[in-house]
């Protein structure tokens, strides 16, 4: 497979168990779109067959699309937070996964699995 097949939306299927577009072990770009109250959304912490929580419905939500991670720019303003604290636990599908946080607001400093 080539790397750019792996980022190209799929149907998903109940017999491979793909509930995302990419299906590597790397973090991506992911877009996501709640199916009950239509909140859209982007996140740089996407993972192959992980979604994140709405903020409005609080339901799991699957990206329907991901692509790999380029340049990121600032997302806002907000010195004032450390990257601890801007990172949401409760909405990472990797820390609920582990049951503890995954520390991904280091992920470009060192590997994480």
């Amino acid at each position: 497979m080539s790397a750019s097949s792996k980022y190209r939306p799929q149907q998903t299927t109940s017999t491979t168990g793909q509930k995302t577009p990419y299906q590597g072990p790397n973090r991506v770009f992911g877009l996501f779109k709640c199916p009950k109250c239509k909140l859209q959304w982007k996140s740089g912490h996407s993972y192959a067959n992980q979604g994140l929580k709405c903020k409005r419905c609080k339901i799991l939500v699957y990206p329907y699309e991901q692509r790999p991670l380029g340049k990121s720019e600032p997302a806002s303003n907000d010195s004032t937070q450390t990257p601890e604290e801007k990172w949401d636990k409760r909405k990472c599908g990797k820390c609920r996964r582990l049951g503890y946080p995954c520390g991904q607001f280091q992920c470009g400093r060192r590997n994480l699995t």
